[in-house]
């Protein structure tokens, strides 16, 4: 079995390996002109063979510089990123190669259904690369791409590096209301930094949410605040990793990029490879969703700022009020707090639970292993099974801590293959950025915490149940990526039922699972403040897909476009110095470019389909995991996704079940 060595991996390793890698790559490419025949096992064979040992290197590179970021790490990913990138153009518009795969296309009755369908995606991706354009526009297009490659990693490091340049040491008095396990959090980390006596708070999600959500301290609450939305700004403590030039400077490639290759927009260039046809199909679906939820988002703040000023006579309800009296009001409510549920949810605990429903829903065992090497302590690795046999591996890296990238996210660290009777198994990465244990406790989690776990198992689980044996369409290889995120929003939904919390769960002090009564309590303030959520959701969405279709990038401002969507469809005005976007990794250094939509759009899916399986037990459950594994998760990137849906559900979806799972519906 093949794993990354993570133990003797050095930099200088990773440069030999990569350098090696790339030039092979090189040679076997510059070499097709003296291959006459144009078949599967000429070319497409061993091209796959090679890039994949390339794609392996470079993965391991991007991966730690997400996880363990460095200077010498750092230093090798920017050395490298212009190569790779002007590597993977200059094959996108190899004239030799398009030749070759449009022969294959043409002689396709030798192809089966996988190799098929990797050759129709690829004829797509080589018309997305410039390949009929003149030669002077495939240059401009290679520069695009290599300028577009290095400031989207400047965005990143910007956004890193912004977040990890602010702390505050408090003094234990400004800390009434904050629980006593993140107290003890907060002095650990300033003892770390020699600042005994004092506690200090970061700007990572696990210290700053619970000033926000208790500290009673209103003065700490806003200077947390203003610190966290002005990250990456010119109004920012350290204002050197101002992003501001680099968002201008990522649209306006991106619709240089768009107008080269013959589309109106950058959005049309996106929503190629997407489910969505067109941005007019993709902003009709937003706003239609955003009517439906304002009037509900209009009830949640009208509900909140009379409670907090008749219940605690606050004259004005601010930014950093509102996470605060939320709580509050939740409490108020349903009788429960967020941070006495938290005290249930002890991460280990949490995964025995997870893999037990993985068990019951699709008959697959995850057995703990001792042996793979990590790239940190704290990562845990597990070997999956199914029906005796050993289908993959995944590891789990689940705590913040310094240099690693802010968020969640699963990601690929070996594909399925399988050819002349060679298989790779799948293997996964899920991380996340929960509160480490302090001491001998377990970290416990929140609720949300809870279903981010869900959410990023969903995606691994599409990676790892893969039967497809080409690595180009196997696990989420070749999914639409407005369709991806259908298996991680499906299995959120069962972290709102008791049969399953209940053997997720202990109490950190008495042991006691969750109480029904609790719980109870829970679930009727599952819609609480749905509306203000769905909206701001919607907000990014809109935002996003109008700044990549209808903005004027000579004359428009980003942070003026933003203000007019908030106008039409939020309740919330945040304050003026708010600088959100600067700090958007998702639109500008991830892979949601004209594409955050897809969160709603897929959820419209992942509801559809969780509607069948609510409320099922034993064998009924069962089976349809099984009927699910087999319809749609298992089935990679072979064929669309509508494909699979319909196949599953016997019809096209509606918007229904996400109405009705969003408290959206009367």
């Amino acid at each position: 079995m093949d794993f990354i060595n993570f133990d003797t991996l050095t930099i200088d390793s990773l440069r030999a390996d990569l350098t090696s890698e790339l030039e092979n790559t090189k040679a076997f490419i510059a070499q097709l002109d003296n291959i006459q025949e144009s078949s599967w096992a000429t070319i497409m064979k061993p091209l796959q063979l090679q890039l994949g040992k390339l794609q392996h290197v470079w993965g391991i590179i991007e991966h730690l510089h997400s996880v363990k970021d460095s200077e010498e790490l750092r230093n090798l990913h920017e050395e490298f990123l212009p190569s790779i990138t002007d590597f993977y153009v200059n094959m996108g518009q190899n004239a030799t190669l398009f030749k070759h795969v449009k022969n294959i296309a043409k002689n396709s009755d030798n192809l089966n259904e996988e190799q098929k369908r990797v050759i129709e995606n690829d004829l797509r991706d080589f018309k997305l690369a410039g390949i009929d354009l003149p030669e002077a526009d495939k240059v401009l297009y290679k520069s695009i791409q290599t300028r577009l490659s290095e400031i989207s990693t400047k965005f990143e490091h910007n956004v890193l590096d912004a977040t990890d340049s602010f702390s505050y040491y408090a003094k234990l008095e400004e800390l009434d209301g904050i629980p006593e396990d993140v107290i003890a959090m907060y002095k650990a980390m300033a003892e770390a930094d020699e600042k005994v006596g004092l506690y200090k708070i970061s700007l990572h999600m696990p210290s700053y949410l619970p000033v926000m959500q208790y500290a009673k301290n209103r003065e700490l609450r806003e200077k947390m605040y203003v610190a966290y939305v002005t990250r990456a700004s010119e109004l920012a403590q350290d204002a050197k990793y101002d992003n501001a030039e680099n968002i201008r400077s990522i649209v306006s490639l991106r619709e240089q990029k768009a107008h080269v290759l013959n589309f109106n927009n950058y959005a049309e260039v996106s929503l190629a490879t997407k489910m969505a046809k067109s941005p007019k199909e993709v902003l009709t679906f937003l706003d239609d969703l955003a009517t439906k939820a304002r009037k509900y988002a209009l009830n949640d703040i009208q509900e909140l700022t009379k409670f907090a000023q008749d219940k605690h006579s606050l004259i004005e309800l601010n930014a950093w009020d509102i996470p605060y009296y939320s709580e509050m009001l939740q409490e108020a409510k349903y009788s429960y707090s967020s941070n006495e549920l938290k005290k249930y949810f002890q991460l280990p605990r949490v995964m025995d639970g997870l893999f037990d429903l993985l068990r019951q829903l699709f008959g697959i065992q995850f057995i703990q292993t001792n042996d793979i090497p990590t790239w940190n302590s704290s990562v845990t690795t597990y070997a999956l099974w199914k029906d005796g046999s050993l289908i993959g591996h995944i590891y789990f890296d689940l705590f913040a801590r310094k240099g690693k990238q802010p968020g969640a996210w699963m990601n690929s660290a070996q594909q399925r293959s399988f050819d002349n009777g060679e298989e790779k198994l799948p293997q996964a990465y899920i991380v996340c950025n929960f509160t480490a244990p302090i001491g001998d406790k377990s970290s416990l989690l929140s609720f949300d915490d809870v279903q981010t776990l869900f959410h990023e198992m969903g995606h691994g689980l599409h990676h790892l149940l893969t039967v497809i044996n080409n690595p180009a369409v196997s696990g989420i290889s070749g999914v639409e990526w407005d369709a991806v995120e259908l298996p991680s929003q499906f299995m959120e939904n069962f972290a709102w039922d008791y049969s399953i919390l209940e053997k997720m769960t202990a109490h950190v002090d008495s042991g006691e699972v969750l109480p029904r009564v609790l719980f109870d309590k829970v679930l009727a303030s599952r819609h609480f403040q749905s509306g203000l959520m769905t909206l701001r959701q919607l907000e990014f969405a809109i935002f996003d897909m109008r700044l990549h279709s209808d903005f004027n990038v000579a004359s428009g401002n980003y942070l003026q476009l933003l203000d007019d969507v908030r106008a039409k469809i939020s309740v919330i005005t945040p304050p003026s110095y708010n600088r959100f976007a600067n700090t958007f990794g998702h639109i500008f250094s991830g892979g949601y470019a004209a594409g955050y939509y897809s969160y709603k759009w897929a959820e419209v899916l992942s509801c559809d389909v969780f509607s069948v399986f609510d409320g099922k037990q034993g064998d009924e459950l069962s089976n349809l995991g099984n009927d699910y594994v087999s319809k749609i998760l298992s089935q990679g990137g072979i064929r669309p996704m509508m494909d699979n849906f319909v196949a599953f559900m016997k019809r096209e979806p509606n918007v229904d079940a996400l109405l009705k799972y969003s408290g959206l519906s009367e």
